[in-house]
């Protein structure tokens, strides 16, 4: 009897095995698309005319040129995020925006021409078709009007509020167009004058125009894309994309752009869909999925190639056709495979229940696994009124200490809008971590930080030690008030009198110098990235904490004192008590500063955001820095919470170390 419910479990198990095999997964392979990767967010991409050349400016300071095929022709490096790029009709002039507060214009072999530099942030640049002018919006308002010769501003003009995003088009009258965060879109003729605004919805996060000026299209942060008169500032219709919504913030949102001849609009959304709309009616022609939020496209003038840039630094570029093809096989597979898990899942219970009701084996499996959990469940109702009682504690636990750790935990894994939607991306984030300069940077300082944390310990321990040995009672209360003073003091305040003291002008360590007659030596001390990183270490100088000292002396009170007189018996020095008494007998308090100063540097954030900012350029980042940046300034919460993950594996491995292998000399003993 047995044999037979073994011989249908056998059957059910080859029935699984034929669902699977059933389920074709097929890849698409092109020859006329390529994809790279520049590493972090790809927030400027250009195509010339034909397509031929294909332009890409990203996050981690890198503008690259690329043929049809995805060779490299050239790169080019400011100093600071590449916010946005553009290139003429021929490919022969490309203009970039960038943080360091530049707009750069390159030729042919990415070679500069001129850069004009601003007192903020440029945030987008464009290009006429023919090289001969460039417009760029800041952070201050202003739009600029250049002429390509001079590399001069030939006029500016104050806007209502900031532009995110710039177009211009026409050849013997070229005029730049600006959209706003005041929800106006504006174009201004060639001499700095407004010909018309158009009032939208919401903030605009983008806008392409046809070679004409006859179109205008435009994306907003509530997630609609309008199509403008280009004549009149008319609205011709708005319309939603399929399953888009509000955006969370403009750095995460739409994107577009529009073929030069108007037929075509092309969308990129925060999911990853990349949407092919009519111009005629906004209708949706075809779909794409390109498995991260799109922060960047083009499409050329014909509006046969498309270029996508990812903010998980990818790059693809593609064709009309083979974005459709690779959505329908992509759309067959999904389909395959929820009818595929389901039913594989369905024959595998079947064949679990086949085995534990209808075989020995299977009973006996069940009943050995099943036991410890039986006999738990009945020790807690024999307990129930002990834990009915500490449920209020659990719940606020469950709440407040463990959920956050949790949802960090879960989101890593995802694609998180938080309030709009949450997809799973699985290892995608950790994968973006992994490309992300400024977090490797930031883990490189992080350990400079801790390293120089262990060193500064040797200080409070020094003075906890002098303190210790006063004789008078009255004295040793009095100096060591006086140290502690310095805890009531908000840390803020201790850092921005650092930042004053190293101020070029006016700081004292400069002031100094000067007085000195060392001029020579004066610097910028936290504008230099040769002394960024060494000035943020000294501050604090002579790094007696308070904290540290308290933790010091009180284990120096602890030890017996008949080891001292023992030790005086023996003749011994005052190091070789120092070394053979004091510290193996605080151990224990070495052992928790120095578990608190790696968490501290691991974590250091305040010092960095309140002094450098993480500059200049990324010389000072450190991994909480970044995490912020990526949380606030870029809204990529999957990331953060990647990066979040990550920093609590490495400081949960520091403590486990630390605990392991730094013993004190009671636990010896013991």
């Amino acid at each position: 009897m047995g044999s037979k419910y073994v011989t249908s479990a056998r059957v059910l198990l080859v029935a699984l095995l034929l669902v699977l095999l059933a389920l074709p997964l097929t890849v698409l392979a092109q020859d006329d698309t390529w994809d790279a990767s520049l590493g972090d967010i790809v927030y400027g991409t250009a195509l010339s005319e034909d397509g031929t050349i294909q332009i890409v400016g990203s996050r981690n300071n890198r503008v690259a040129a690329y043929d049809q095929q995805g060779n490299l022709l050239w790169e080019f490096a400011p100093q600071g995020t590449v916010w946005g790029v553009d290139t003429s009709a021929d490919g022969q002039y490309t203009a970039v925006a960038s943080e360091d507060r530049n707009v750069y214009l390159l030729n042919a072999e990415g070679e500069q021409l001129w850069a004009y530099r601003d007192t903020r942030i440029f945030l987008d640049v464009a290009i006429s078709a023919d090289g001969s002018r460039i417009a760029a919006v800041d952070e201050s308002r202003q739009l600029f009007y250049f002429d390509r010769e001079t590399g001069e501003p030939m006029w500016t003009y104050g806007l209502e509020n900031i532009a995110d995003s710039i177009a211009i088009y026409g050849s013997s009258k070229i005029r730049p167009l600006a959209g706003t965060r005041d929800s106006v879109v504006s174009l201004f003729s060639p001499e700095g004058s407004r010909l018309w605004r158009a009032q939208l919805s919401d903030d605009v996060t983008g806008i392409a125009v046809t070679s004409n000026g006859a179109q205008v299209v435009a994306a907003t942060l509530d997630g609609q894309i309008t199509l403008i008169n280009g004549a009149n500032a008319d609205i011709i219709w708005q319309i939603t994309p399929p399953d888009q919504g509000r955006c969370t913030s403009r750095s995460n949102c739409l994107t577009v752009d529009m073929a030069a001849d108007g037929s075509r609009v092309l969308v990129g959304s925060r999911s990853g869909e990349v949407f092919l709309l009519d111009s005629a009616d906004g209708s949706v022609i075809q779909r794409s999925n390109f498995g991260e939020p799109i922060s960047s496209l083009a499409i050329s003038a014909d509006g046969q190639t498309w270029l996508i840039g990812t903010r998980g630094g990818a790059v693809h570029a593609t064709t009309t056709e083979a974005a459709a093809a690779a959505y329908a096989i992509a759309q067959t597979n999904r389909r395959n495979l929820m009818i595929g898990i389901p039913a594989a899942l369905l024959l595998l219970l079947a064949i679990g229940a086949v085995w534990v009701n209808r075989t020995t084996s299977g009973a006996h499996f069940w009943n050995v696994t099943s036991r410890p959990v039986r006999r738990t469940l009945v020790s807690m109702w024999r307990s129930r009124v002990s834990y009915f009682l500490i449920i209020p504690t659990i719940i606020l636990l469950l709440i407040f200490n463990y959920y956050p750790a949790a949802s960090g935990l879960y989101h890593s894994f995802t694609e998180w809008n938080p309030g709009i939607e949450t997809t799973w991306v699985g290892l995608d984030q950790f994968g973006a971590m992994v490309n992300s300069q400024y977090f490797w940077i930031g883990m490189k300082n992080a350990v400079l930080l801790a390293v120089a944390a262990f060193v500064k310990l040797a200080v409070p321990l020094l003075v906890a030690e002098l303190i210790f040995h006063i004789r008078s009672n009255f004295m040793q209360y009095a100096v060591r008030t006086l140290f502690i003073i310095p805890l009531v003091v908000p840390s803020v305040v201790g850092v921005l009198l650092w930042v004053n003291i190293y101020d070029p002008n006016i700081g004292l360590l400069n002031e100094t110098l000067r007085g000195l007659g060392l001029d020579q030596l004066t610097r910028t001390w936290l504008g230099d990235r040769s002394t960024a990183m060494p000035a943020l270490i000294a501050i604090g100088f002579p790094w007696i904490s308070p904290f540290a000292l308290l933790i010091f002396y009180g284990g120096l009170i602890t030890i017996p004192q008949e080891l001292f007189d023992a030790a005086k018996v023996d003749g011994a020095t005052w190091w070789n008590r120092f070394i053979r008494i004091d510290i193996p007998m605080i151990m224990s308090q070495i052992k928790l500063l120095l578990i608190l100063a790696f968490i501290g540097s691991i974590q250091e954030f305040q010092l960095i955001f309140l002094t450098t900012g993480g500059g200049p350029g990324n010389v000072t980042y450190t991994p909480a820095l970044e995490l912020y940046y990526t949380a606030t300034r870029f809204t990529n919460f999957g990331l953060a919470s990647a990066m979040g993950t990550f920093l609590f594996l490495i400081i949960l491995g520091g403590t486990i170390i630390n605990l392991r292998y730094v013993r004190s000399q009671t636990e010896y003993e013991a």
